[in-house]
Order: structure tokens, then C-alpha cells, then sequence
């Protein structure tokens, strides 16, 4: 079975700085992801969206991103419960992500802003104890 990532778009951004008065001693960052899958029968493609809040010393940034994969096979019930679309997609996607958020806040003329690394199995399998 072939993957590729087909395609990737920011579908909410929001970027607000604080007042000179009110800035915070330290910075805090939140992820959450997840996956869709077409509703359509014999669909080959899904989706694993990211919701980053990351709350800095000097500003706000939320940003909503979707991408989107294209597999070279119809999408089955057992590859929707596999560790694809919950831990390697993200893994692909998140580097997109994270070079947005560091070319964005540089060219915004704020200090650029490196996210960490992510382990998605670790996040994946904290996700699967909640639920």
C-alpha cells in the first residue's frame, strides 16, 4: 500500500499580541489532533487536522491545519483502526506544521518560534486511555 500527502491548508489563524504591560513569564503550547475519513463508499483518501494553541510571552497563535492523504487502495475498516491515520500521518504532517509556525512568527518580526518534536505514539496511546 502506497501513502502520499496530497495536499495541506491553515483553515484558521489567528495571531494577536499582547499588550506591552501584560506579558507573561513563561509560554505555554497545546496540540490536539485527530483524523477523518471520507464518507463516500470506495474512498481512498483521508485527513488528519492539528489544532495549535501556543499562548508565548509576547503574543497568542491559533492555528487550525488540515492534510490531507491519498493511499492507492480503498480505504478499509481495519486501516481506519490501525496506527496509520493515529500516529504515522500526523508524524508526516507535523513538520509541515511546525516549519509554518516558525517562518510565520519570524516574518511576523517576532522571534521565530521552534516547536518541539512530537512523539504521536505517546499521544496516541494517552488519547486511547481518555477515551
Amino acid at each position: 500500500m502506497k501513502i502520499q500527502l496530497k495536499n495541506w491548508k491553515v483553515s484558521n489563524l489567528s495571531l494577536s499580541l499582547l499588550d506591552e504591560n501584560i506579558q507573561r513569564d513563561d509560554n505555554s503550547f497545546d496540540l490536539e489532533s485527530g483524523n477523518y475519513f471520507s464518507e463516500e463508499k470506495d474512498s481512498n483518501t483521508f485527513g488528519v487536522g492539528f489544532k495549535l494553541k501556543i499562548n508565548d510571552k509576547l503574543f497568542n497563535l491559533v492555528v487550525e491545519a488540515s492534510f490531507y492523504f491519498e493511499l492507492d487502495e480503498e480505504i478499509t475498516d481495519e486501516f481506519k483502526l490501525s496506527s496509520f491515520p493515529k500516529v504515522n500521518a500526523p508524524a508526516i504532517a507535523f513538520p509541515y506544521l511546525r516549519a509554518f509556525i516558525s517562518n510565520l512568527t519570524l516574518q511576523s518580526g517576532l522571534e521565530p518560534v521552534i516547536l518541539p518534536s512530537i512523539n504521536f505514539v505517546n499521544l496516541s496511546s494517552n488519547k486511547d486511555d481518555l477515551e
